[in-house]
């Protein structure tokens, strides 16, 4: 009895403080980002058989245990909640995939822990400085391409290129009350190719024909200050952007044509034709005109669209009612060089660049891994863990598809750890571990009682 009593004591004590050491490490992670719990599970120990089947008279098997013994110990990858942190770069897997990341060797790990930001050389990377992985764009097609395969994400450097303005859009009413020869006026900041804002001026003249059925009529031309083209720096007038020449006097390089109710019906430039073109956006300048360079030796590019038509619904943009004269809303697509103002992630994984300039660039897409057998993954410290014979290999997608989950942005995932559980484990190992205690104590005793027989 003695010895093995003693051993089956000892195994009980070492699995309930290997429990213990289980328990220990959950609670101390109750805090850590994107941590996963442990579940401990034990296993007896085959000791003594008495006798086999059919040799006892009651025909049973008699087997006396040795104790107990760690059977296995597993990670528990149930959700954990979401905390809002407002970081543009913490994000919170909402699903099974694991971020990607290489550490300085080159070594491939995944992740739960969101918390990100940049290195001193702008690539995203983890909380211990591993590069986050992910789809980049491509240079020449300026969009995210997935044939590129699986790749550090470094974020733009300097700034963000100018943007000529290749077209403008206004949206505004023209007075029908208006006495012929009144004129209206408004401005739009246009770029050139080196990014520098120039204010262009579009004049309207209201004109009413004679005759039976009168038609409204409002002549336009579109101008900058003439100083500010190449060669022209004394110069006071006024340089039409449609004729390529100096403007005076009222407009006539364009003409808008408006109905008796008000709603514009055609749009042209130069000479009137014989019968009004369909209503169409116009492209600026005119047949034969080029658009200017510019003193600082920039330019305009080759042309702009004055859009008539609204971009989105394909009605009029400009009406000629009873009200007045006045601009409601305006665009245009230019920009000037920007600088890196935020970086926003969106739920797939999109990782953008808002610069200064108003202008975002989307510069990649995160990348999830998932795995066959996620509890198989090795556990590699610092909520890291590497893929196994029994986890399988990974596969990557992007967050949204095959059950990867999506992404909280500005988010971190907790540890899933319940703490409420936790601390009744804890007694119960505890209980286990004085139980066990006891039987030691109790054979050292029933020990002792023998060898005192003999004297």
């Amino acid at each position: 009895m003695g010895l093995t009593t003693f051993s089956t004591g000892l195994s009980g004590l070492a699995t309930n403080s290997q429990g213990l050491n289980v328990i220990g490490n959950n609670l101390a992670n109750l805090n850590t980002v994107g941590y996963k719990s442990s579940n401990i599970s034990f296993t007896d120990v085959l000791g003594q058989t008495f006798n086999t089947v059919g040799t006892a008279k009651s025909g049973n098997t008699m087997t006396i245990g040795l104790g107990a013994q760690v059977g296995a110990v597993r990670q528990v990858f149930n959700q954990g909640s979401v905390q809002t942190t407002n970081n543009p770069l913490d994000v919170a897997i909402q699903g099974k995939g694991f971020l990607v990341v290489k550490d300085p060797s080159g070594g491939q790990f995944y992740t739960r822990a969101g918390n990100m930001h940049l290195d001193a050389d702008g690539h995203l990377v983890s909380e211990n400085g591993s590069q986050i992985q992910g789809y980049i764009r491509n240079a020449v097609s300026g969009k995210i391409d997935t044939n590129l395969g699986v790749n550090s994400i470094k974020m733009p450097s300097g700034l963000d290129s100018p943007v000529t303005t290749t077209e403008f859009e206004l949206a505004m009413n023209l007075d029908a009350n208006a006495p012929t020869a009144t004129q209206f006026n408004t401005n739009i900041q246009i770029y050139d190719s080196l990014g520098k804002p120039h204010l262009a001026t579009l004049t309207l003249e209201k004109e009413i024909s004679s005759g039976a059925t009168p038609e409204t009529k409002w002549r336009f031309d579109v101008t900058i200050p003439e100083n500010e083209t190449a060669g022209q720096a004394s110069s006071t007038n006024k340089l039409s952007l449609i004729t390529g020449t100096t403007q005076t006097g009222s407009p006539t390089a364009g003409t808008l044509l408006f109905d008796s109710a008000g709603k514009m019906t055609s749009a042209w430039l130069g000479a009137d034709p014989a019968t009004p073109p369909a209503l169409a956006n116009i492209t600026i300048p005119g047949s034969g005109v080029t658009l200017p360079s510019m003193a600082n030796g920039a330019a305009l590019g080759s042309a702009m669209n004055f859009k008539l038509l609204n971009s989105i619904t394909g009605l009029p943009n400009v009406s000629g009612f009873a009200s007045p004269s006045e601009v409601t809303a305006s665009s245009q697509n230019g920009a000037a060089a920007g600088s890196l103002n935020n970086l926003a992630i969106q739920s797939d994984g999109t990782l953008s660049a808002v610069f200064s300039n108003g202008n975002t660039v989307d510069v990649a897409q995160l990348v999830l891994a998932q795995f066959s057998n996620q509890d198989g993954l090795l556990s590699q410290g610092g909520g890291f863990y590497s893929e196994s014979t029994a986890s399988g290999a990974s596969f990557f997608g992007i967050p949204g598809e095959g059950g990867r989950g999506h992404l909280t942005s500005g988010a971190l995932e907790q540890s899933n750890v319940d703490l409420a559980t936790e601390l009744t484990k804890i007694i119960t190992f505890q209980r286990g571990y004085q139980a066990n205690a006891k039987i030691i104590t109790l054979t050292d005793q029933i020990m002792q009682d023998t060898m005192n027989i003999r004297q």
